[in-house]
């Protein structure tokens, strides 16, 4: 470990650090004065040197380091991180070292014991510095002429680990003894030896007791038996000579050596010494001395989950709590000792990666990415990827476009699955769900998407006809949504919305028209957190994937998780979320996307059937499906040719959903029911011309559709109207207007003049007039009730019928007698034909209903869009899929 930055400072000679030094020195000074002479005398220094010389060398080392302070205070020796799943178990550990720090409490104490039998056995009663263990050394250094060993107790071992300044120099060693006693008056006995036994290396990467005793024992320090911490304490003064891998007759004898030290120092007795010493017979095998060590070796493992792993690394390194810059963060995360403590759940795990091997089994085919997240507080429960495995070894991938920052540098095209996000900045605009346009193909934009060169088309490139925004939802047409999108939000709402929704990983482009269908690239995380928002009432969670963060003594220092905003209104999430039951109920998924229980979701392909996607959720979870090749290219299968959203990664939706809910034992739950369609009296348009009766509609946020039919009355006039004016219907919805070609024959007055009302009615009706009926008072009773004359308007068709009435007093008062009615008085009208009980006259509503109330959309209920072409569960194309997205393209051209 590099020496700490420690200031210099002047010596001041009343500073006690000062005189201590000073002192030491004098006892120091003669022994090294000894040892030169008598290496002079013995012929081994060749040259002389003053001894003027050597004291000035010593006096001058003195004061050439700084006072060493508490060097201990807050110091930690760098250890391992470990990241745990969603149940507490290991998922990978972090390090730049293999080492777990112990405290002096969990260290046994014949484990403490080993230790200072074979390096410092009167540790315990020294200050720092073994006086009689110098002299012992200075008299070896005389005899071999040179400093060959330094008699350093467990103290000044730790200094010399601490400072990392390990050459064997007179310099060297002064200020080592001298800082040591310095820290010996700083800190206690047991902190010292923890910190010793927690720097200490003991061969094959492994640092400190507590690792190694699981790297060589497979076990916690606290299990540790006699010999087994015999063998680690003799590997403290040469680890590589003494490793029991490399050479274990060696670390056999090493041990055994200590065991007799700790007998020698009293630690342990002559029978517990018996017990455990256990010497090899030449012929020994290695293996057989390891058996004899007891060995277990258990090197950490590899991670079990390699992508997820990366991808909390990526995530770490973000979080400003770790430090100050992403190298402070990675440097703590590898050397802290932190808990890492994540949402990743392995049996999820598994059942994702099931979920894609057992849809796509070849290797060497198209590859899947899976994202599931809970919405409600946007843990992310599973990352699967497949069929290949992530790395970038023989047969691996780096290529998973599942998050960012890992496995893909860009995401993949959403095809038409991002125009769920289309559809609630539609709903943001003030367009209901019942707004109802013709499809032609392809469209011509005419409002914000004009002149951008941008000519969608759907599917088969022929017309998709006349739909609602289910219908159009529920078979992907393209042409509705690129209409909404040019008509209503423009590319800059899209953005604006799907950004608040989730998508925040890709700078959507505001000008790109062609991104509703799907054009920008995104990652499945993303797309899952987006949709997430509309199970979650419009309320959007940030996605996690680290739940908190401990530090080494078990602080909280990072908390994920609830980051939860109210990105769009509940209503809008509500309405959306209705609308894209569609796909799965009676759409592009239908055939492979019912799971048992309300489900919404959204298709997606793109150009040529590139990337192919599903996103789907239920209220308490949220999963997006990515299927492509690593290098962008069309995709076919026996099961569905060319390889659409509503086929391969849908199937793998299901298989995931399905288990999934069954493993976390999800209940079944309805997303909240849509708001009632705004809704509005329908204009009155029958006799306008074509061109105003439209442009009234769409005043009044109407669409129409216009039918001709022979008709005598002058070309383009509007002649019939469904629903009828003056009804109540959803904005939006689509008016019927029957428009005369001009070329009919007149209506003829049926001959019902006699008849009784209803007997009248139904040859009306049967004639295609629908009449309305006025009253007129009678004197004769035999005329009440009977229809007495009968009229056809000229310029609008309407046939009247006016039936006889009892007259009233008056009536009767002021009427001259005569014979029958003439209708010269003005009729009055009754409110239906067929009425029993007939109310004060009243005109009724010019369409001949009554005024009842059209249902064309479930009485004000958003519209439920019809099967598509082939029935329910017939798969259709994956609506207007592919795209044809204006670009960008994918990045990656496999035409070259």
């Amino acid at each position: 470990m590099a020496s700490p930055s420690l200031p210099l400072q002047q010596p001041s000679y009343s500073d006690p650090h000062v005189l201590l030094r000073l002192l030491l020195a004098i006892l120091l000074v003669p022994l090294l004065i000894i040892g030169a002479g008598t290496a002079f005398g013995a012929g081994l220094v060749p040259t002389v040197q003053p001894l003027a010389h050597i004291t000035n060398r010593v006096n001058t080392e003195v004061f050439d380091f700084p006072p060493i302070g508490d060097i201990l205070e807050g110091y930690r020796a760098p250890e391992r991180s470990v990241i745990l799943d969603a149940n507490g178990d290991e998922l990978a550990v972090l390090r730049a070292v293999n080492r777990v720090n112990v405290t002096i409490e969990e260290i046994p104490l014949h484990v403490q014991n080993a230790v200072l039998a074979t390096e410092d056995q009167e540790f315990r009663n020294h200050q720092g510095v073994n006086w009689r263990a110098i002299g012992r050394a200075a008299l070896g250094n005389i005899r071999a002429g040179d400093i060959e060993s330094g008699a350093s107790t467990i103290t000044q071992q730790l200094i010399k680990n601490i400072t990392g300044q390990a050459e064997t120099t007179i310099e060297r060693k002064m200020a080592e003894a001298v800082y040591a006693i310095e820290l010996e008056q700083n800190a206690t006995k047991d902190e010292i030896l923890e910190i010793y036994m927690n720097e200490a290396y003991l061969g094959n990467q492994v640092y400190g007791f507590g690792a190694a005793a699981e790297f060589y024992f497979g076990k916690d320090i606290s299990q540790l038996t006699i010999d087994e911490a015999a063998m680690l304490a003799g590997m403290l003064r040469a680890p590589n000579a003494n490793d029991p891998l490399n050479d274990p007759r060696a670390a056999l004898e090493r041990r055994n050596i200590v065991i007799q030290q700790m007998v020698s120092a009293e630690f342990i007795t002559e029978d517990e010494a018996l017990a455990v010493v256990v010497g090899a017979p030449a012929e020994a095998t290695d293996d057989q001395i390891r058996d004899i060590l007891g060995l277990n070796i258990q090197p950490i493992a590899e991670a079990e989950q390699p992508f997820f792993v990366n991808y909390i690394r990526t995530l770490l390194r973000e979080i400003p709590e770790l430090g100050v810059d992403a190298e402070a963060r990675e440097r703590l995360v590898l050397e802290g000792g932190l808990t890492i403590n994540t949402t990743v759940d392995p049996a999820l795990q598994e059942i994702a990666q099931n979920a894609i091997t057992e849809v796509l089994s070849n290797p060497d085919g198209p590859q899947s990415a899976l994202t599931s997240i809970d919405p409600q507080t946007g843990q992310i429960l599973a990352i699967g990827f497949g069929p290949k495995e992530f790395g970038s070894g023989p047969g691996q991938t780096e290529v998973l476009p599942a998050v960012p920052g890992v496995g893909s540098s860009f995401g993949r095209q959403p095809g038409s699955s991002f125009k769920a996000f289309e559809i609630v900045a539609a709903l943001e605009a003030g367009v209901t769900p019942a707004y109802t346009i013709d499809t032609p193909s392809p469209y011509n934009p005419t409002g914000q998407c004009a002149n951008s060169g941008w000519n969608p088309g759907n599917y088969s490139d022929g017309s998709g006809g006349t739909m609602n925004m289910a219908r159009a939802t529920a078979i992907s047409s393209n042409v509705y949504f690129a209409h909404l999108v040019d008509r209503f939000t423009g590319p800059q709402g899209l953005a604006d919305t799907a950004t608040r929704m989730g998508i925040r990983n890709t700078e959507l482009d505001p000008s790109i028209c062609a991104t509703v269908l799907g054009a920008s690239e995104v990652y499945p995380l993303d797309m899952a957190s987006g949709f997430g928002t509309m199970a979650n009432d419009g309320i959007r969670c940030e996605p996690f994937a680290i739940q908190s963060i401990e530090d080494a003594d078990g602080n909280e220092i990072y908390r994920g998780g609830d980051r939860c905003e109210q990105v769009i209104s509940p209503e809008h999430a509500a309405a959306a979320t209705s609308l894209l039951r569609g796909p799965i109920e009676n759409g592009t998924a239908s055939r492979n996307g019912q799971i048992g229980r309300p489900a919404a979701g959204k298709t997606g392909t793109t150009q040529d059937w590139r990337d192919a996607w599903f996103v789907g959720y239920v209220p308490q979870m949220s999963t997006a499906v990515w299927v492509g090749n690593e290098t962008p290219s069309t995709m076919r299968d026996s099961r569905c040719g060319n390889v659409t959203g509503g086929c391969l990664p849908t199937i793998i939706w299901r298989n995931f959903m399905v288990n999934a809910i069954e493993y976390r034992n999800l209940e079944v739950a309805d997303f909240p029911p849509p708001p009632r369609l705004p809704s509005d009296r329908v204009p009155s348009v029958v006799g306008m011309m074509e061109e105003q009766a439209i442009a009234t509609l769409a005043d009044a946020e109407f669409s129409a559709e216009s039918v001709v039919v022979a008709d005598y009355r002058p070309e383009g006039t509007v002649v019939a109207q469904s629903p009828s004016g003056g009804s109540e219907a959803p904005r939006g919805t689509l008016v019927v207007l029957n428009i005369s070609d001009g070329t009919g024959a007149p209506p003829e007055v049926p001959e019902v003049v006699g008849l009784g009302i209803e007997e009248a009615t139904q040859v009306a009706l049967n004639a295609g007039l629908d009449p309305i009926l006025v009253e007129q008072g009678v004197s004769d009773p035999d005329l009440i009730g009977v229809v007495i004359d009968a009229r056809i308007d000229g310029e609008t068709g309407q046939l009247t019928l006016v039936v006889g009435r009892e007259q009233t007093e008056e009536e009767a008062a002021s009427e001259e007698p005569s014979e029958e009615p003439d209708g010269s008085e003005p009729p009055e009208p009754l409110v239906s034909p067929g009425a029993t009980d007939l109310p004060d006259p009243q005109p009724t509503d010019d369409g001949g209903d009554g005024g009842e109330e059209p249902d064309p959309v479930d009485g004000g209920e958003l519209p439920q869009p019809p099967p598509p072409d082939g029935g329910p569960g017939e798969e259709a194309p994956d609506g207007g899929e592919p795209d044809p997205a204006e670009p960008p393209e994918p990045v990656v051209d496999p035409d070259g």
